[in-house]
């Protein structure tokens, strides 16, 4: 991630409401970058559920959770209510509006996503759960630095898998998750259903990855 980003990621949750509004205004307008196309054997074997909560039963129970990007915490809560992971790992640049309640056992790392996640063990997790920064470069600087923290078998799930948010304006979640995607060769496990269509995927990373992490 460059600099520049990584200075703007940690002034924004600092800017007055009114220039945060003004930013996705503007991110809005950009031009958007397709994503390329996503070959079959990549999408054999995807499972498409109802709502990312369903997806919480299918992934690994009572293993080494993160969440990257956890804001005022109401995902991580679901993650501890539906999945009982042994450790859940939360992630975040700004705590300002986060809520702690059912969240006891959970551990809270203050920083930049990309250094925080770096600083655990290859892999450690079972799954990350990617909900931070949906610019295209923030998303696939978050991709990058967690695909060797996940166990071979283990999952890296994707929030907002979309173009465009109607109240936020453009992301590049989509072309990031679906570049990563193609340049490790990680096939798409879960696609979640959203009637908004911003959708959440996960991809698993194969048993005995051949690509470099």
């Amino acid at each position: 991630m460059s600099f520049v980003k990584q200075l703007e990621m940690r002034l924004r949750p600092r800017a007055p409401r009114f220039l945060r509004a003004l930013y996705r205004a503007g991110r809005g307008m950009a031009p958007m970058a397709m994503s390329p196309d996503v070959p079959q054997a990549l999408l054999d074997g995807c499972v498409l559920v109802s709502t990312r909560y369903d997806m919480l039963d299918r992934l690994p129970k009572g293993g080494r959770v993160a969440e990257l990007g956890t804001y005022k915490g109401d995902f991580a809560r679901h993650i501890m209510a539906r999945n009982a992971p042994a450790e859940l790992h939360l992630i975040d640049i700004d705590y300002s509006a986060f809520n702690a309640e059912g969240l006891a056992a959970a551990t809270r790392h203050h920083g930049l996503t990309t250094e925080k996640i770096a600083a655990f063990a290859d892999a450690y997790f079972d799954w990350i759960y990617i909900d931070g920064d949906h610019a295209y470069e923030g998303a696939i600087a978050d991709a990058r630095a967690s695909a060797s923290k996940v166990k071979p078998g283990g999952y890296l799930v994707f929030n907002d898998f979309a173009h465009v948010d109607p109240a936020m304006g453009r992301y590049g979640v989509h072309r990031a998750v679906v570049e990563f995607a193609l340049e490790r060769q990680w096939p798409f496990a879960f696609f979640c259903f959203n009637g908004a269509a911003l959708y959440d995927v996960a991809l698993r990373r194969p048993p005995e990855s051949l690509a470099a992490d």
